[in-house]
């Protein structure tokens, strides 16, 4: 046999303990799911799983990432049409909203994932890997809107787009986060989630915009 079916098969099985691992973190949270249950539902065994990752904690930051990935590519495709910096800031936060209103499983599991990284000693290696994750993959892609929208002058030119990307990221973030756990209160019941992100993205936009 050669080195490609080998290649291929060590590949499918990566894949399948990936995905078997995002099902189960997402169906039951991952603090009540073990190797053992990730094995039965990738069919694979222990020996193969051990293979791939060295701990079921490896493998919830694999997913992590894979889900970090998924959001910021569907928010990417979801405001390619902007024609303009701002156009385009705010087409990518509303495409996020859409994610997270289609995806609250998935925002769940990254805020559950945030309580963990912070309150638990991680394996130093993988929170390393982590953070380089965040700052090459996941934390860039607001700047180019920011960065077109200081040059065509619909942005205040004292902005610092890194800065400006991270406040945003993290504003977003939270709301939306706050959203997949939480009901709106009987005694707010005329306040819907889309008028609380509506105003969040406004009150984004309008704090960077160029006030003429």
């Amino acid at each position: 046999m050669s080195d490609n079916w080998h290649q291929n098969v060590k590949s499918k099985n990566r894949e399948e303990i990936i995905t078997a691992g995002r099902a189960l973190f997402l169906k039951h949270n991952f603090i009540n799911v073990s190797i053992k249950d990730v094995c039965e539902l990738a069919k694979v065994s222990r020996v193969t799983f051990y293979k791939h990752f060295k701990s079921i904690e490896q493998l919830i930051f694999e997913v992590q990432i894979d889900i970090l990935k998924n959001m910021t590519e569907f928010i990417k495709e979801n405001s390619q049409n902007g024609i303009d910096g701002k156009g385009k800031l705010k087409k990518m936060l509303y495409s996020w909203v859409n994610f997270a209103k289609e995806n609250k499983d998935q925002m769940k599991f990254i805020t559950l994932f945030d309580l963990y990284y912070e309150a638990y000693d991680s394996n130093e290696e993988l929170k390393i890997s982590y953070e380089q994750f965040v700052k090459t993959d996941n934390k860039y892609f607001l700047n180019i809107p920011i960065l077109q929208g200081i040059k065509e002058g619909a942005f205040r030119e004292d902005l610092n787009p890194v800065k400006t990307g991270y406040y945003i990221f993290q504003t977003i973030m939270g709301v939306l986060q706050r959203m997949s756990y939480t009901k709106i209160p009987e005694d707010y019941e005329m306040v819907t989630f889309d008028d609380i992100t509506d105003s969040v993205i406004d009150m984004i936009i309008g704090s960077i915009s160029n006030i003429t």
